[in-house]
């Protein structure tokens, strides 16, 4: 990949002198940011681009090109890049579209394509992209006009799918004060994916933060294993969120683990940070330019009353506490008040006067030891305001890397005042204080990040060989009791059952288990028991069994042991597309799909991963023992995800699994399955 951001020279194709010709921009985008190689612009007429003459045949290049540009139509670009590959150039970024994002049927183009690639082993980007742009070395090939001075170098690079985002991100990160290192427009991934990309950056040492924009993850897994082996700092911005609607009905996994809930599982798994639209993006872009944030203990100083209390509201809500402040810290700010807002953290300092003084109080605030960080918010409008804020922010920016402490400073005033902060200080700006807020808690979830991020082998738990289980009929759907067998064979507790094929059998199966029982149909066809009234509970004798059994319309039936109460929940199992077997939990019960309340990883998982996907349920709550209520086994549960896990990897043939419910006992009785259907690939 190196070679596409550092080559020494570069072949345009499809250029001319015409002002309407989009390559001839790409060739005075390589003048304006001062790149130093070679530049051989190629197309079917002749003149001159930015001084260069255009080549009719890369033939006459003096040189080989170390990277070529390809912004022909559709149908000439298999020529060309066989043109490439014969004067010995073995990277090349196709820009042009019309490929299978226009037409399925232009798949067979790109298979040309790949074709040609192979043949010369030329490593291609693209189609349809935007192509890269690194501004250590002035390598810019988008093909739409760029202005050095609207593009801030920095420590920031982008790994985008989509055109749209890559430009915004050229016209928008300076504005936002977002420095910009390396972009790649990946296009329709042909050749080169996203994760080929992430594996570069992530080696690359002018990136210090990355930034992706996918609409489809190429190849899952191994995006999360090469995420997980930095400590870099990576935003994703995942589109394309709607759930696909196949077997919904069938499990209950299928319906909570849709696509999107995989990949906010997988992207939280790996260390990944998710964001919802490109404001976010920016957002963390600037924290991630600043010490990460260690605690949560925070000092917010505000020049308003308002915007305290619209911090205070922010802290709670992200999950922070109002640090206590140090009884010098407050001598200080009175130091310069004229007394007339009592003293509280926030700090309002709306009636301090002497603007420049919020630096000393900044800098007093991260000298706290109870202090992990500092958000402060300041409004202003005039003139000689402006000059005495950008000192405050100069200020900070010399602070934050002393104290190793982060700032978010939030600046609230004019357009012309804000576009001159922004310009003047280099210092990263909000405009809003829950954005701030909502930024800090990105910088402290890259801290506290301490799931196992790369993927080890799961070792074999299960108690015996077992052989792949199989449907019943065409189905697709495991009978209860291989589906039971295999949960025991993989240590998960399961209620003592039978399955019974007459009255007599279930009344045999009740006398050895022990009344009350549970019967329940035992037909794979029958999906959801209770909404089939295929499920009865407390059935205390065997006449209660023989009319029971009677009422229902079913070739065999589960008598099993009544389960204590316990808290019910849902453990899931789906083989994902793009993450292959995933886990999940969730409340669960009947109200499963209404309560929606789930953690989803990516198999395989370790007791950490498991015991971090308890804690991420909003009903933790209810496990750890609510209103009086006695905790529950979290451990065994963990235990139980852990199982799963393994089960599922030894088991490609499973499709999906759902164990609702599983009921959680009192803190060291354990769990027990009551109910479990396994889908099989047919």
């Amino acid at each position: 990949m190196k070679r596409f951001f550092y080559p020494r020279s570069i072949a345009v194709f499809g250029v001319s002198d015409s002002p309407s010709n989009l390559g001839r921009i790409i060739v005075q985008n390589l003048d304006r940011f001062g790149f130093e190689g070679d530049v051989y612009p190629v197309g079917t007429g002749e003149g001159l681009v930015s001084g260069k003459k255009v080549l009719a045949k890369i033939e006459t290049a003096k040189g080989i090109p170390d990277l070529a540009v390809l912004l022909v139509p559709a149908e000439r670009v298999p020529e060309t890049l066989d043109q490439c590959g014969a004067k010995g150039i073995r990277h090349v970024i196709i820009e042009s579209g019309g490929f299978s994002e226009l037409d399925e049927g232009k798949k067979l183009l790109e298979d040309r394509i790949r074709a040609i690639a192979e043949k010369w082993a030329i490593k291609v980007v693209g189609p349809n992209c935007f192509g890269v742009i690194n501004l250590e070395a002035g390598v810019v090939v988008p093909f739409f006009i760029l202005n050095p001075a609207y593009m801030g170098k920095g420590s920031v690079s982008l790994i985008s799918q989509s055109g749209g985002i890559y430009y915004d991100t050229c016209m928008l990160a300076s504005f936002e004060g977002v420095g910009l290192n390396k972009l790649i427009s990946v296009g329709n991934k042909l050749a080169t994916n996203e994760t080929d990309c992430l594996e570069y950056l992530i080696e690359d040492e002018g990136t210090k933060t990355i930034g992706l924009y996918l609409e489809s993850f190429s190849e899952g897994k191994r995006l999360m294993e090469i995420a997980g082996k930095t400590t870099k700092p990576i935003v994703c911005l995942k589109a394309n969120r709607s759930r696909t609607g196949h077997e919904i009905a069938r499990f209950h996994t299928t319906a909570l683990a849709g696509d999107d809930a995989v990949a906010d599982g997988a992207l939280r798994q790996s260390g990944i940070h998710r964001v919802r639209n490109f404001r976010e993006m920016m957002d963390a872009f600037k924290i991630f330019s600043l010490p990460v944030l260690k605690g949560r203990r925070l000092a917010l100083i505000t020049r308003s009353g308002g915007h305290g209390v619209l911090a205070a509201d922010a802290v709670h809500r992200h999950g922070f506490t109002l640090a206590p402040l140090s009884d010098g810290f407050f001598d200080l700010v009175k130091s310069k008040k004229i007394n007339v807002i009592r003293m509280t953290n926030p700090v309002d300092v709306g009636d301090i006067y002497d603007l420049e003084f919020y630096g000393e109080i900044i800098e007093k605030a991260l000298q706290e030891k109870e202090v992990d960080g500092v958000a402060f918010v300041v409004t202003f409008s005039s003139e000689t305001d402006g000059a005495a804020v950008r000192k405050v922010i100069t200020r900070a920016a010399e602070l934050t890397p002393r104290y190793g402490k982060p700032i978010a400073l939030c600046a609230v005033t004019n357009r012309d005042q804000w576009s001159q902060l922004r310009e003047t200080t280099g210092f990263p700006l909000f405009t809003d204080v829950d954005d701030a807020l909502w930024a800090l808690a990105r910088s402290l979830e890259h801290h506290e990040n301490t799931a196992r991020r790369v993927f080890e082998g799961q070792e074999t738990i299960r108690e015996r060989s077992v052989q792949a289980i199989r449907p019943v009929g065409l189905s697709g759907i495991a009978d209860p009791d291989g589906s039971f067998s295999l949960l025991k064979q993989y240590g998960v507790p399961v209620a003592d059952y039978s399955v019974a094929k007459t009255i007599d059998e279930a009344i045999m199966a009740a006398q050895r288990i022990g009344y009350p029982v549970a019967v329940k149909t035992a037909s794979p066809e029958v999906l959801h028991k209770t909404e089939n009234q295929g499920v009865v509970l407390n059935v205390s004798d065997s006449e209660a069994l023989r009319k029971t059994i009677q009422g229902m319309d079913s070739d065999a039936y589960l008598v099993q042991k009544m389960a204590p109460v316990g808290v019910e929940v849902i453990v899931g199992g789906k083989r994902d597309q793009e993450f292959g077997p995933i886990v999940l939990l969730g409340l669960g019960g009947i109200f499963t799909e209404v309560f929606k309340d789930t953690a989803i990883r990516v198999a395989p998982i370790d007791e950490t991963i498991a015991a971090g996907m308890v804690e991420g349920i909003k009903g933790s709550t209810i496990l750890k023992g609510f209103r009086g209520q006695k905790p529950r086994d979290i451990k065994s549960l963990a235990e139980v995800l852990v199982r799963i896990s393994a089960l599922l990897i030894d088991h490609p043939e499973i499709v999906n699994l759902d164990i609702n419910p599983l009921i959680v006992l009192e803190e060291g009785k354990g769990c027990l399955a009551v109910d479990v259907k396994i889908g099989i690939s047919v």
